[in-house]
């Protein structure tokens, strides 16, 4: 029940971040992963009040240059769903009930798993089928091609072809640095991969992991608060020195100097275990450092 709890959650978060990007990333997939040559598209009521199932995660009505007129209705799955075809087989149903014209179903799949869903049911009165699309079938530079950071994250779930799982990462974490609008936006779309990251294998979220976490170190390094932390810990050291003693003066500078670093790495999303290798400390004193940045939230 937890295990299930906690799977909820995650992917809640991938949820989360596909309606926040989706404004950008649904012409692109539409056009460039669908391949839906799209002359009009129409936002329509998502809630089909016909059943207790959540509600579609996209609905449009289209009209292709062909003139043909149909609704497009997409699902972004992070795992697999064993219902997934009775599923879509129920919206489509409703949704020709109520719009009575075709009706082309998509299931976009973010997991790193085999896709085991299936797309058909064949009843002896009764013929569906709908299209799943894996995105570790595309290639990640599709994604990189565009100018939109919100874009460029789901790379991070693509296939890497031919560059080795270094070469992608660093390409990616360039991309979205070179095109985010301002520090905050990076962060955001930073924070953003480290939730997508978790679809990939160990292997690609270590060395993603890794590699963030150096970025953001070399940031903090040259990050203001951790230079005025570092300026004032030597000051209060020296202070310290000639009332106590040069050594407990010492002593109490770097201690300072530590506690600000230590806040500033939480404050930028590091873990505990990063930040203990970074000042080289136990785990229990970085808890105890970051305690009071705790206690506010």
């Amino acid at each position: 029940m937890e295990k299930d709890v906690i799977g909820l959650k995650q992917a809640n978060k991938y949820d989360r971040i596909v309606k926040e990007n989706m404004e950008s990333v649904l012409p692109v997939f539409m056009n460039g992963v669908l391949n839906l040559d799209i002359s009009e598209s129409q936002e329509i009521p998502d809630d089909l009040q016909y059943t207790k199932e959540r509600k579609p995660d996209v609905l449009k009505k289209i009209t292709d240059r062909k003139n043909r007129t149909f609704i497009c209705h997409i699902e972004w799955q992070s795992q697999n769903d064993k219902n997934m075809a009775y599923r879509m087989a129920e919206y489509a149903v409703m949704l020709y009930r109520k719009y009575r014209i075709p009706v082309k179903q998509y299931v976009i799949f973010m997991g790193q798993d085999a896709v085991t869903m299936k797309t058909t049911i064949k009843h002896k009165n009764l013929r569906f089928w709908y299209k799943i699309i894996s995105l570790k079938e595309i290639d990640y530079k599709f994604f990189l091609q565009s100018e939109d950071p919100e874009i460029k994250v789901f790379a991070i779930l693509a296939n890497f072809g031919n560059d080795d799982t270094e070469t992608a990462l660093e390409n990616i974490l360039q991309e979205i640095s070179t095109t985010a609008d301002g520090d905050l936006a990076k962060e955001k779309h930073n924070n953003q991969l480290r939730v997508l990251v978790q679809l990939r294998n160990d292997n690609v979220k270590l060395k993603f992991e890794d590699m963030i976490s150096t970025r953001t170190f070399f940031k903090v390094k040259d990050d203001a608060f951790y230079k005025i932390g570092k300026k004032e810990g030597i000051v209060e050291g020296k202070e310290e020195g000639r009332v106590e003693g040069k050594e407990e003066g010492k002593v109490e500078g770097e201690a300072a100097n530590k506690k600000q670093t230590a806040i500033r790495l939480k404050e930028l999303g590091c873990d505990t275990e990063f930040t203990s290798k970074v000042l080289n400390i136990p785990i229990h004193e970085v808890e105890t450092l970051i305690e009071p940045l705790q206690m506010e939230i």
